[in-house]
């Protein structure tokens, strides 16, 4: 049942820090009535003609926390500064795979690597034993040209295989991996996010580059991340509405430096998604996350959030329309979620109030805006 809508002048609010907070998770816009401009609208006059109400319900409620997040490739890492005149570069979204070129300086490929550590110093036969040997001969099997069990040591076998690789990147064939030859990153696979350098510079990065997946990344506030762990069921709903059901991959803490005038990181939550194709239409977007509470309430009352009316510290009333009347029933709130609120108790069953104060029930019609 309803009319034509005018602002209801009473405090139409849930002015505890819990209440508030639960609407706020919940994506509720909260608005702040002043109560000393009430007029007949909280004088006892009834306005039943202005009023937009809207029934009672009996059913369980659910609590929910919902997030914003961004959908995306992750933050922009910068490649290292090329060693040479930048002769060839990538172009903005191109995915580049380990033994593939990134960019061209002085004429010669710079190949992407997968390792954990960049290279530092050349490698050949000379070379003693080190972990960098471990992660070259380690690209160069899962390249196809190295066929022993890789280890810390540079040998007639590692030269070989150097060799080979050479050969079919069509480059100088000399058994030597120089430290600008190759871009190390701890990724099997990068997306160029944004072309950096100019052909014809030295000395700087060519380009930014980011993961190849998209992924979702909501911010929490501190408590929330105490709260959350990975493998929480989650649903992410796209722009177009579509839902996906899925779970926390990781959350991280945050409170690392940004570098930025003493600021750290956010506290975080990535949602991963592996059937990419499920957001591979959507893109970069911002998404919405929401996180079901697993404990569900017992079957009572339940009423829109704004039709709660803040009528004292922690106390509660909503207004039900009766016939040409507008009745104010003293509540007892519950679990609040998705906007909905839980009525534990009503009318006289609530502390304090009138033994015969009118008790709701499902079907009421209760005012939201008048």
């Amino acid at each position: 049942m309803s009319a034509k809508t005018a602002p209801r002048k009473t405090l139409r609010v849930l002015l505890t820090t819990v209440v508030i907070a639960a609407l706020a998770a919940s994506g509720v816009a909260v608005a702040i009535w002043k109560p000393w401009e009430s007029n007949a609208a909280t004088s006892g006059v009834p306005e039943p003609a202005a009023a937009v109400t809207v029934p009672v319900e009996l059913g369980t409620l659910t609590s929910q926390l919902r997030l914003n997040a961004t959908l995306g490739y992750g933050e922009p890492v910068k490649l290292p500064a090329a060693q040479g005149v930048l002769t060839a570069l990538p172009a903005p979204g191109q995915v580049i795979e380990v033994g593939q070129q990134v960019y061209e300086a002085d004429g010669r490929p710079v190949v992407l690597l997968e390792g954990a550590r960049p290279f530092w110093r050349d490698l050949s036969s000379d070379a003693t034993d080190g972990q960098d040997v471990l992660q070259l001969e380690q690209n160069l099997a899962r390249l196809g040209f190295f066929d022993r069990e890789p280890d810390t040591r540079f040998d007639w076998w590692t030269t070989e295989a150097v060799r080979r690789w050479q050969k079919e990147l069509g480059i100088p064939v000399t058994g030597t991996v120089a430290v600008a030859d190759v871009v190390v990153v701890n990724a099997p696979s990068i997306r160029v996010s944004q072309v950096t350098g100019e052909l014809g510079q030295t000395g700087v990065s060519p380009a930014t580059y980011t993961a190849t997946t998209l992924t979702a990344i909501a911010k929490l506030t501190p408590a929330q991340a105490r709260e959350l762990i990975a493998g929480t069921p989650v649903t992410v709903v796209l722009p177009d509405g579509t839902e996906l059901e899925n779970t926390i991959a990781a959350v991280d803490p945050g409170g690392q430096p940004t570098g930025e005038d003493g600021q750290t990181t956010p506290p975080t939550a990535m949602i991963e998604f592996p059937d990419q194709e499920q957001v591979a239409a959507t893109g970069p977007a911002s998404v919405r996350v929401i996180v079901q509470n697993t404990e569900e309430s017992a079957e009572t009352l339940i009423v829109p959030a704004t039709a709660l009316i803040a009528t004292a510290s922690d106390s509660y009333a909503v207004e039900v329309l009766t016939g040409d009347r507008i009745v104010r029933v003293p509540v007892q709130i519950g679990l609040v979620g998705d906007a909905r609120v839980q009525i534990l108790a009503s009318g006289p069953d609530v502390d304090g109030a009138p033994a015969d104060a009118h008790a709701l029930s499902e079907g009421d019609q209760v005012v939201i805006s008048r």
